[in-house]
């Protein structure tokens, strides 16, 4: 619907700003305003989906992660652009123009869950997997595996878009798919590799060994601590857990850690209710004094309500009483 002379991006900019002249006591020929109207709309819905060519023409990356990040998104916004979702199309290609223009690999992360509606029933394996997934670009999987981590970073952020429509059953398993099947590649090629034992001379005396530089931790994002009935005291087996787990974190870009209380069923609810909320106190007050900012707990007690191990009412379950911590 636009001539030759101009740019479906310049018609979008001046029917967008145009304003109204329509001036008292004109008669209004129908037929006339609406096919200005039907012109209009059509060039407008033009206005989305430009974003894909411009991503294909940006500079060159300054890095090898984000080099293997734009060609990734520019792929996810080709096939949104095709499948008719011009939206989507914009996003992938827009991260894909910020990863090329980015001079540093931390600078186009993987997407948020507050920029995506996820389905409520999906959001903790999502948060469990974007946990995994930032700890391995933060233990060095950017710089070290440029391939593979984008490619894990592209088929979560893929994931991510197909839960949010949650329309499309094969889809959301495919992506999901390939971003298992990428980030097992990306662990599995940063895991350290055992070294060769060198044989030694009998002749030459035994040599002292080496002091051991400390092994990086071994980070999962996920981590559950288990209590004693009817207690909230922390044994010695959770505070070291707690000591891992704040470690790591420290070791990631990451908005926050989410621990929810539990207890099992026995006792009455209301009780129960109490005691999940002191056994959260309890391992929050530990991580602050492990130097995890207050403000990145995000905390919530659920009682009985959530059992990891369902049981019949009045029965005790260790597994059951419990505080679990995910990194966001």
């Amino acid at each position: 619907m636009v001539g030759e002379g101009g740019s479906v991006v310049s018609a979008c900019q001046k029917i967008c700003k145009r304003k109204s002249n329509e001036k008292k006591g004109m008669a209004v020929n129908i037929i006339r305003t609406s096919a200005i109207t039907l012109v209009a709309a059509v060039t407008l819905s033009a206005c989305v989906g430009t974003q894909l060519e411009k991503a294909k023409m940006a500079e060159g990356a300054k890095t090898p992660f984000n080099f293997n990040l734009v060609e990734g998104y520019i792929g996810l916004a080709s096939m949104e652009y095709k499948e008719g979702d011009y939206e989507d199309s914009d996003r992938f290609a827009s991260r894909a123009m910020a990863a090329a223009a980015a001079k540093k690999d931390t600078k186009v992360k993987p997407e948020g869950f507050k920029k995506r509606g996820i389905p409520a029933d999906k959001i903790d394996d999502m948060r469990r997997a974007r946990g995994k997934l930032m700890i391995a670009l933060a233990q060095g999987g950017r710089e070290n595996f440029p391939r593979f981590a984008a490619e894990a970073q592209v088929n979560f952020d893929c994931w991510m878009q197909e839960q949010e429509e949650n329309f499309q059953p094969k889809d959301i398993a495919a992506c999901k798919k390939k971003f298992d099947k990428s980030l097992a590649k990306l662990q599995k090629m940063m895991a350290p590799k055992p070294k060769a034992k060198k044989k030694m001379a009998m002749a030459k005396p035994m040599m002292a060994a080496k002091p051991r530089a400390p092994e990086p931790p071994d980070v999962d994002g996920i981590y559950i601590i288990f209590f004693d009935f009817n207690s909230s005291k922390l044994t010695t087996t959770s505070q070291r857990t707690l000591r891992k787990a704040a470690a790591e974190f420290a070791l990631i870009d990451s908005p926050g850690m989410s621990i929810t209380g539990h207890a099992d069923m026995s006792g009455n609810a209301k009780y129960n209710e109490a005691l999940s909320r002191r056994r959260l106190d309890a391992v929050s007050s530990f991580l602050q004094d492990m130097k995890v900012p207050r403000g990145a707990l995000h905390t919530s007690a659920h009682g009985e309500s959530k059992p990891l191990v369902p049981t019949k009412d009045g029965k005790r379950e260790k597994r059951n009483r419990r505080v679990e911590i995910i990194f966001e």
